[in-house]
């Protein structure tokens, strides 16, 4: 047996020490000590990350240290110990269960419930079960470990955490930390006696998992993935690297072949060639089930499951916004890895039949930490070739272009962005091409640039002319636009999604190398604005509260004499609402009619694959009344491509995770990016059907405004959720680098 004290202990003794400087064991709920300040949950590590959701992704050290002992240990019983319920959980779990689970499972949640429930019983315990926590999204520690052949479990205790060492329940009894402590050692006990009582035919279980997921995988219409290098190849050796650490069997193509398939993005199938360097993943393997969960195009939900949904959307329809039912979605309903990274890539029915080697994360890979440094073990060789007497070129529209910009930047070199196409000696490169030129620069600049190139994975051109071979624009054209670099604040603190704002911190420290300054929103009316080009307000609700009406007004002077402020989610629906000197169309009108309940949509190939959502909620140009948003569904975003924002996209479509209702359209600055029409709108994911459509069709998910000499920009959606649904990363990278005009 293993015991895993703390998932994440530095979280952990920070609520720790923070609470026993204040606790008084005041069972009131209001009291301060069942209050912690912001940034204080033991779910999240020092980036705010929050690992109960991280399986997924594996995006944080401590999420890969646990991955790795699974995989090395292969328990069979694996239980997440959690808190705080109004009162003790345990399995089984509720609906909806992942279908590509085996039967087993449900048969094992079964008797390791009723084994705690016998326990409970003798002491008079309050408990429930199947209710709330379901085992369908794969990022939590119980449905990751059963995705491993385990009995995943979580157990939320009804004591500790915010509840503290005394809490009154609505009833008036009081519960103890103490309570909470038996109660989970009661559980674990009977857990562990259960195994030991069952101990063969657990083992003989966990056997038949791996048996019968080799077999399933032979016969799986989606035999074989492909993740190709298209125009940015670390992308793909991104995902090639998080699939090894989920303990996923991948090769990489050590000879170009071709293979039928059908597109992720797309949808189309066809016979596509298939160069050297591509990753290949064969279903067929130990592991199909985890490797089918994170590569499938759509995991069908339970039939009865979405009926129920269905119903009670309904009914909500017809009623007033106090007397809707919530809905018993727990967490998004897709996830499919391919989507979420953008990465280009195509599935097959067929067995792939070109030559390639396996892979195998190098040594202490596992346990390396999350950010540019330890998410690429298989990146390509960056750096330059030559010595420029012109100028240094190279393509935007990748993670590593835009690190290579921060760094140089940061070391105080001139960086230029082509607003046309240009040519560099013989090399052809897209709008939005960076250009660092030698006559601008200081001599150190051919050393510096190649280091910094190799260390991003970027490939720089080093030209000898500003001649172009061929067109109109060369390195030294005047269409070419000088960058200041960007001095950056977030605005943090209460008001403020710590995992949001984590979520940028990580992104812009750790994968882009971009100093910042975390502000809190609360001192906004103190701050110096114009220290400051460009501000970020992530997601949150208490924005009004935190900045108030002289807040707004400072950040629409601010922008008024050339900052740039970017918003998304809530703070993009709260800037809505203030008066910045933007004109928006007014929230369209979108009151859901009822679904019927027999369109129910299954399949992988179904014209509008499906996903439910949460209750309404406030989110940007929809009033409560019509709010019908889609939370975890993955929806066709299409780009203009004229655009500064989209610089470096090479495709018109982008997958979007959806969880929120579209901005209200741009009357007088652009909409550079909105979701699809027709019946192409649903990548993947559970929806509402026509009204999804009626509701997001042809509407904003970004936003460009002109205020005075500064910029709005907003997103409907987060665009770096969970580090995992990071496709539309680009699109923030461009607002700040491209959207700010320096001051």
């Amino acid at each position: 047996m293993l015991i895993n004290l703390a998932h994440n202990p530095e979280s952990h003794e920070r609520h720790v020490a923070w609470y026993n400087g204040f606790v008084m064991g005041d069972a009131n709920p209001l009291a301060l000590e069942h209050n912690a300040p912001w940034g204080m949950s033991t779910n999240n590590n020092h980036y705010q990350i929050d690992l109960n959701r991280d399986a997924l992704g594996l995006t944080q050290t401590e999420s890969r240290a646990v991955a790795a002992e699974l995989q090395r240990w292969r328990p069979q019983v694996f239980v997440d110990l959690h808190g705080q319920t109004t009162q003790y959980f345990f399995p089984p779990a509720a609906d909806p269960i992942n279908p590509i689970y085996p039967q087993q499972t449900e048969r094992w949640l079964e008797v390791f419930g009723r084994s705690n429930a016998a326990a409970f019983d003798q002491f008079g315990w309050s408990y429930f079960t199947r209710d709330v926590f379901d085992l369908y999204y794969p990022g939590y520690w119980d449905t990751y470990p059963t995705l491993h052949g385990a009995t995943g479990m979580t157990y939320e205790t009804d004591g500790g955490g915010s509840k503290g060492v005394r809490w009154r329940r609505d009833d008036g009894t009081i519960l103890t930390f103490a309570d909470g402590i038996a109660h989970h050692f009661v559980a674990s006990l009977a857990t562990i006696e259960t195994a030991v009582r069952h101990r063969e035919a657990r083992l003989r279980d966990y056997y038949e998992y791996f048996a019968s997921a080799l077999a399933a995988g032979q016969r799986d219409p989606q035999r074989t993935v492909v993740l190709l290098p298209g125009t940015d190849p670390n992308r793909a050796a991104r995902l090639a690297t998080t699939l090894l650490r989920h303990g996923v069997e991948v090769s990489r193509v050590t000879q170009a072949g071709t293979l039928a398939g059908t597109e992720y993005l797309s949808g189309q199938r066809a016979r596509r060639g298939v160069p050297a360097g591509s990753f290949v993943i064969d279903l067929a393997q130990p592991n199909y089930r985890i490797a089918k969960t994170l590569l499938t195009p759509q995991v069908e939900l339970p039939r009865r499951f979405a009926e129920q949904e269905r119903a009670r959307r309904a009914r909500n329809a017809r009623r007033a916004e106090g007397e809707r039912e919530r809905h018993a979605f727990y967490d998004v309903t897709a996830w499919n890895l391919p989507l979420a990274h953008g990465v280009s890539a195509f599935w097959s029915g067929d067995r792939a039949g070109f030559a390639s080697e396996p892979l195998r994360l190098p040594p202490g890979a596992d346990k390396s930490p999350g950010g540019w440094d330890g998410e690429v073990a298989f990146a390509r060789g960056g750096g330059v070739t030559g010595r420029a007497q012109s100028a240094y070129v190279w393509t935007a529209g990748t993670e590593g272009a835009i690190r290579l910009l921060a760094r140089l930047q940061g070391e105080g070199f001139n960086v230029v962005v082509s607003e046309r196409p240009l040519m560099a000696d013989t090399v052809e490169y897209s709008r939005g091409a960076f250009i660092v030129r030698v006559e601008r620069n200081r001599p150190e600049l051919h050393q510096r640039i190649d280091a910094l190139a190799r260390e991003a994975g970027v490939r720089v051109t080093a030209a000898r002319t500003a001649f172009p071979e061929r067109g109109i624009t060369g390195t030294g054209s005047n269409v070419a636009r000088t960058l200041a670099r960007p001095r950056i604040a977030v605005l943090a603190g209460e008001g403020v999604s710590p995992t949001s704002y984590g979520a940028l911190w990580f992104y812009l420290q750790r994968r882009l190398g971009q100093p910042f300054t975390a502000l809190r929103a609360t001192d906004l009316n103190r701050v110096p604005l114009d220290d400051f080009d460009v501000v970020i307000l992530p997601d949150g609700s208490g924005y009004g509260r935190a900045l108030g009406e002289r807040g707004v007004q400072q950040l629409r002077g601010w922008m008024e004499r050339g900052g740039t402020l970017i918003g998304y989610v809530e703070s993009a629906s709260y800037l809505l609402d203030q008066q910045l000197g933007v004109e928006f169309s007014p929230g369209d009108s979108v009151r859901p009619a009822a679904d019927s309940l027999a369109r129910v949509v299954r399949g992988i190939d179904a014209a509008t694959p499906a996903g439910v959502t949460l209750p309404p909620s406030t989110s940007p140009g929809a009033r409560p009344d019509e709010a019908i948003e889609v939370p975890g569904a993955f929806l066709r975003g299409r780009l203009d491509r004229t655009h500064w924002l989209t610089t470096g996209y090479e495709q018109d479509d982008l997958p979007l995770l959806v969880q929120n209702s579209p901005l209200r359209t741009s009357r007088g600055g652009a909409n550079p990016v909105v979701y699809a029409e027709g019946p192409r709108l649903v990548m993947s994911g559970f929806t509402w059907g026509a009204n999804t459509a009626r509701a997001y069709a042809g509407r904003s998910y970004a936003t460009v405004d002109n205020v005075g000499r500064g910029r709005l920009i907003l997103f409907a959606e987060e665009p770096l959720y969970r580090l995992v649904f990071d496709a539309p990363a680009g699109l923030l990278a461009n607002a700040i680098y491209l959207g700010s005009r320096g001051r």
